[in-house]
């Protein structure tokens, strides 16, 4: 018997799964049952039970919607980006039809970023001459300009600003996927060029409180959005010697070298999902239990008025 138990007890303290299932059923019947059991001895077993029950899924109601506002407690799978095709050189291969049309660096679609950064001394500033060669979408976060000339030569794309929000996540995607594919060893081997984006979201029209205010309303119901895409592009870069006690050389990208192109699609996930299923079941059950405690307290009131009339 004593063996069982220590056996029992080494279980426990080995697996955690084991005994956070344990706290939590203890924390339930500690924390739950004693309410229920106070409720209980002063209003019976029945009605103290019902008024437990209809204050603990109205506890929950309210903290599953605070879950599903902010996307935290239960929650699903987050938004990802899903890798749909990466192209040698020659885009028009794609198998995504909508990235069939992005230019390539060095094809004269697009403006030079040297001769960009040449005509501005604020550029210049920001990426002097001799450090890397900046490209577009790293000169369009330090002037916006520079992103709508680009945006009215794409069509259906966008440039994907260094400052975009999805700029470092899709980035890092890219660097997992391309090293994971074989086609580089590690991220030192290669430098990103220019990004894109098409698709999503409608943008917001206005930056004021009132245009905020529309957007989070309409933005709500415009479903469902057409499919999310990202293309980033890179390429290697010369092999350099970092010299002892020297700073590593500047990064310089083989204009020879293959120009890869990643096309990824957004997937948006589900986060909020299960925090929104959990509070519309808890919901229901709270207006359910709700319902009861009103529809007795109305039964108990006629029973009063009758007594009292018949006195």
């Amino acid at each position: 018997m004593i063996a069982t138990a220590a056996n029992l007890l080494g279980a426990m303290q080995w697996d955690p799964g084991f005994r956070g299932f344990l706290t939590v059923v203890l924390a339930v019947i500690i924390l739950c049952g004693s309410v229920a059991l106070i409720l209980s001895t002063n209003s019976g077993a029945r009605l103290g039970t019902l008024l437990a029950v209809s204050a603990l899924f109205g506890w929950l109601t309210v903290m599953g919607t605070i879950w599903s506002i902010y996307g935290i407690g239960w929650k699903g799978e987050a938004p990802t980006w899903d890798v749909k095709n990466i192209v040698e050189n020659d885009v028009s291969q794609s198998s995504v039809e909508v990235a069939q049309t992005l230019p390539l660096p060095g094809d004269g679609t697009l403006p030079d970023p040297l001769d960009l950064r040449a005509e501005s001394e604020d550029l210049q500033a920001e990426f002097p001459p001799e450090r890397k060669d900046p490209t577009l979408s790293e000169l369009a976060a330090i002037d916006p300009s520079i992103e709508d000339t680009v945006n009215e030569q794409l069509g259906d794309w966008h440039l994907l600003s260094a400052s975009n929000k999805y700029t470092g996540e899709a980035q890092a995607k890219v660097s997992e996927d391309v090293v994971a594919e074989g086609l580089f060893a590690d991220a030192t081997e290669f430098t990103f060029l220019d990004g894109y984006w098409t698709g999503g979201e409608a943008p917001r029209a206005s930056d004021s409180i009132i245009g905020r205010i529309i957007f989070k309303v309409t933005n709500t119901f415009d479903r469902p959005h057409d499919p999310f895409y990202v293309a980033i592009q890179l390429q290697a870069v010369i092999p350099q010697e970092t010299k002892p006690g020297q700073a590593p050389p500047t990064v310089q990208r083989d204009p020879d070298a293959t120009v890869y192109t990643v096309i990824m699609e957004r997937n948006r996930g589900n986060l909020r999902q299960p925090a929104i299923f959990f509070t519309i079941f808890c919901g229901i059950v709270f207006a359910i239990t709700a319902n009861m405690l009103h529809r007795r307290d109305k039964l108990a009131q006629l029973q009063r008025a009758a007594v009292a009339g018949a006195a």
